[in-house]
């Protein structure tokens, strides 16, 4: 039995990895896109880009986001970091818990910039600023969520069962 739920614990925990990955570098894509949006003079180049950002927020970002938040969450209960009791655990919890709200309050940004590259009546030039400054701000933290995962820095919360400490 223990054997099952140690392979299961593995196969989230593989799943968590390459979702987080997968996240990171789909923001990545979505930057590059936002500063093409941006920087490009055409309006042809900002309806293509803009949409491109719509189906890529849409169908790729938000999904990653969902599934590397859920499995994170189930990676840590079920292992020996458990989900409060390591301070980098905790933090990457409160930084992915944060991500998660913002990208999901900012994906109106998204579709607003589709709408104005389609000539919809919204300031454009905010809004193409707003998504490289948005996406580069996203694409920082979720480097210092990988980074915290990684280095695993030490220390133990207040909250820890002192008896699962070794």
């Amino acid at each position: 039995m223990s054997s099952t739920r140690g392979r299961t614990r593995s196969v989230i925990r593989a799943l968590h990895v390459v979702t987080s990955i997968s996240w990171a570098a789909a923001v990545a894509v979505f930057l590059v896109i936002a500063i093409l949006g941006w920087s490009a003079p055409d309006t042809r180049v900002h309806a293509g880009a803009y949409a491109a950002l719509a189906t890529t927020l849409w169908v790729v970002i938000v999904p990653l986001t969902i599934l590397s938040f859920l499995t994170g969450v189930l990676t840590s209960v079920l292992s020996r970091w458990g989900l409060t009791r390591h301070w980098w655990v905790l933090f990457k919890l409160v930084l992915t818990t944060g991500a998660t709200a913002l990208l999901l309050v900012h994906t109106r940004v998204v579709d607003a910039a589709a709408d104005a590259a389609l000539g919809m009546g919204h300031d454009m030039e905010a809004l193409q600023l707003q998504l490289v400054i948005d996406s580069a701000a996203a694409f920082g933290v979720l480097a210092l969520i990988a980074g915290l995962g990684y280095i695993k820095p030490r220390g133990i919360t207040p909250w820890s069962d002192s008896s699962r400490a070794n």
